[in-house]
């Protein structure tokens, strides 16, 4: 990564260079948390001005969450929007691909969510919404405490870098995903190999009884199966 200091313009030559190291960077598979750290650090670090960023993923029922942030302001200004219902962020997952506030001293879109920000000393902010597909995944949230702090220019390099944060994000949460259902096969496969040496049964009759005892106890299979493996016992 090239080295450049905190609030000092990026020359176009340096920009790039440091565009294409980021996306490198950001294309190293990584555990999931690592990677979500990577992305809002790189994207301080990228954008001029920028005293903060943010991650909002959308979770499990569309619930949304901020899993990982640069700053306890960055991360402050995520929680004021889910207490208030309402802000850029939310806006740019839902609404808008982009939202761009110049000032909040003078933006009153938000009212709620502004006064709280305004506490925080946040002044402007530039949200990017995530994709993965077609699909909404969430948002990129870029906070400073300075007014119009995001020009032109910052937009498109956080368009740019939004779009790399999204293909990396992706696909970290594909391998944790996989990571998941592997060690489910694996806990299932224990605990079928304890009912087989307990009970004298085939694989199948195993499992079969697994499933049965899961239903009885309206427990899903994986979790019988790890308190199982865990205690040796057969409920």
């Amino acid at each position: 990564m090239t080295d450049q200091p905190s609030g000092e313009a990026h020359t176009d030559e340096d920009l790039l260079e440091l565009l294409g190291s980021m996306a490198l960077e950001l294309a190293e598979p990584d555990e999931l948390q690592e990677t979500m750290q990577r992305v809002v650090d790189l994207a301080e670090e990228v954008l001029e001005r920028c005293d903060g960023v943010s991650l909002m993923l959308i979770g499990r029922g569309g619930s949304i969450e901020t899993p990982a942030s640069s700053s306890q302001a960055a991360y402050d200004s995520d929680m004021a929007q889910y207490e208030t219902g309402e802000g850029p962020c939310l806006n740019a997952i839902r609404d808008e691909h982009t939202v761009l506030m110049n000032d909040l001293q003078d933006d009153e879109r938000w009212p709620a969510y502004r006064a709280k920000a305004l506490e925080l000393g946040v002044r402007s902010m530039l949200s990017v919404r995530l994709f993965a597909n077609e699909d909404s995944m969430g948002a990129l949230d870029l906070y400073s405490k300075q007014p119009d702090a995001f020009d032109q220019r910052s937009q498109v390099i956080a368009q740019v870098f939004a779009t790399h944060a999204s293909i990396a994000v992706k696909a970290a949460l594909t391998i944790a995903g996989l990571e998941t259902v592997i060690s489910s096969r694996d806990v299932i496969g224990q605990a079928k190999g304890i009912i087989m040496a307990r009970r004298k049964v085939t694989a199948d009759m195993a499992f079969e009884l697994l499933r049965s005892l899961s239903q009885q106890r309206n427990q899903p299979v994986r979790d019988l199966a790890r308190e199982i493996t865990e205690t040796g016992q057969l409920p």
